[in-house]
């Protein structure tokens, strides 16, 4: 009898350890002020058009660490996805017997992407996670360099030089892929650069320096490196013949799994919506480029003459808090010449010269064939001027405050910061 219950037991022992291999576990841990609104984390994946829920996760300012359980066909990337504070989503790659632990921080607040920093359990996310923030930061470079080279007044020679310094960092990002998706030691990741580099020189062959050689040569890597995976096999075809499959069945198409969450479908109109928040809109007009400074978001017209009086004390808030502080100003005119008419009658332009320089960057709002912009749109914004001043982590510290209390409010901010 003895004998049997111990066979028994190391079955029971088999089975269990059998059925958590079966399985992955994400543990989360996430930050006071994420944390600071109780909410739900969702666990999702989409592969090969199949959208699947995973698990759920209540997190408030008690519970702040908490796991998560899936289960995946083969190593694939599952999302994070915060019913209400914190990053829109947050990828996680994972195959089945896995056991990562996450972190999100309270800078992560407010961003729709984020490759989390700290990760722990799992090679293959760390290489996909390093290579993306690797590839974001030089991104980020290139576009800051781009908005730069388009701002007003500037020396033609610095234009050129700005302009020099963009395409070298776009030859470099291309360049890591293609280092990337020679070596990357795990399949998910590699698919990711491999097939961005098609993609690119399938549908861009005109800005992408990839030639047809390099691209075979790449596609003839991954399906050795990787013969018996699915997704790299649906994306190479017959690599040696140059056929490559278009792998849109394994295309992520983020609008369905918002239906899992009350935050981005609308069960009365089945239409998919998002509450606003600042931060998730401002990564379009680019103002992600200035995380660590101060933006003030002022929503004006050409027409509005109160919009008009706020502008010498908008104007003296840049050349102020230069070092600290990116003004934007948003036109909704419908004619872009009636726009810009006021933007240089009221003298709205870059002053680079002189002792106090400062900047002002102008955005017209009816840029796309004289429709309004999606992103302003969705503000719902009913009468002007209208404004948002943002912290150096993109969250919304005040809003419809005038340019003279804009002043006093920078001063109290960086004096504050002078004294911790």
């Amino acid at each position: 009898m003895k004998r049997l219950s111990t066979i028994l037991g190391s079955l029971l022992f088999l089975m269990s350890a059998n059925a958590q291999n079966e399985q992955f576990a994400i543990t989360l841990k996430v930050d006071s002020a994420i944390a600071s609104e109780p909410q739900k984390v969702y666990l999702y994946s989409q592969i090969e058009n199949q959208m699947q829920l995973h698990d759920s996760l209540h997190i408030d300012s008690v519970h702040r660490i908490g796991t998560l359980h899936g289960s995946v066909p083969y190593e694939y990337a599952v999302h994070l996805m915060f019913a209400r504070r914190g990053p829109g989503v947050v990828p996680v790659v994972v195959n089945n017997g896995d056991s990562i632990t996450v972190h999100v921080a309270d800078e992560d607040d407010g961003f729709r992407l984020r490759y989390p920093r700290k990760v722990e359990g799992s090679p293959a996310m760390l290489e996909y996670v390093g290579y993306h923030l690797m590839q974001d930061s030089l991104d980020r470079k290139e576009r800051m360099a781009r908005a730069e080279s388009q701002l007003v007044g500037l020396p033609e020679a610095k234009v050129d030089s700005l302009k020099a310094i963009e395409k070298a960092i776009f030859r470099e990002i291309e360049h890591n892929k293609e280092v990337f998706a020679m070596n990357a030691k795990y399949p998910y990741a590699a698919m990711g650069a491999g097939g961005s580099i098609y993609s690119n020189y399938k549908w861009s062959p005109t800005t992408h320096t990839y030639k047809e050689e390099v691209v075979d040569s790449i596609m003839n890597s991954l399906i050795a490196r990787f013969p018996d995976y699915p997704p790299i096999r649906a994306l190479v075809n017959d690599s040696t013949l140059g056929n490559y499959m278009s792998a849109e069945s394994f295309a992520t198409h983020t609008l369905f799994w918002k239906r899992y969450s009350d935050r981005f479908y609308d069960s009365e109109t089945d239409t998919i919506v998002r509450p606003l928040k600042i931060g998730d809109y401002m990564k379009i007009y680019g103002l992600n480029e200035y995380r660590g400074q101060y933006i003030y978001l002022d929503f004006w017209a050409s027409w509005c003459q109160p919009c008009l009086m706020q502008m010498p004390n908008i104007k003296q808030a840049a050349q102020m808090f230069a070092d600290d502080l990116r003004v934007y100003l948003v036109s909704i005119d419908k004619s872009g010449k009636e726009w810009w008419s006021a933007v240089k009658e009221h003298d709205l332009l870059n002053h680079l010269d002189g002792e106090h320089p400062y900047q002002i960057h102008h955005i017209h709002a009816y840029r796309n064939k004289g429709k309004l912009d999606d992103e302003v749109r969705l503000l719902g914004i009913k009468t002007i001027p209208h404004n948002y001043l943002v912290d150096r982590s993109g969250r919304i510290i005040a809003k419809n405050i005038s340019a003279t209390m804009l002043i006093d409010k920078m001063q109290q901010l960086l004096e504050k910061e002078r004294q911790q």
